[in-house]
């Protein structure tokens, strides 16, 4: 039985080929390193989303103060209580 000699086209093929396997092969496993860092920080990001979300179900649930009313007057619409007086700092503008 003898054995055929392969062309050396052939060897430098395959061997073309082999490194660019281990080439492609270490790229991807650099991708799937990125893209499991990614997927770790869009779990965190969605882990405090819900966090947040719950405080404000909680907080809608448990129905709106007089303490918030009040507060959300006095910040958002500049309401004073009676016999109040608010002073307006005009030099910073």
């Amino acid at each position: 039985m003898s054995r055929r000699k392969v062309p050396g086209i052939v060897k430098i093929a395959m061997l073309v080929f082999l490194i660019y396997a281990a080439f492609t092969i270490v790229n991807l496993r650099s991708q799937i390193a990125d893209k499991r860092e990614e997927l770790d920080s869009l779990s965190l990001r969605v882990q405090e989303y819900e966090e947040a979300n719950a405080a404000l179900q909680e907080e809608m649930q448990s129905g709106i103060s007089q303490e918030d009313i009040s507060e959300l007057a006095r910040n958002e619409l500049s309401y004073a209580e009676p016999g109040e007086r608010v002073f307006v700092d005009a030099s910073s503008r």
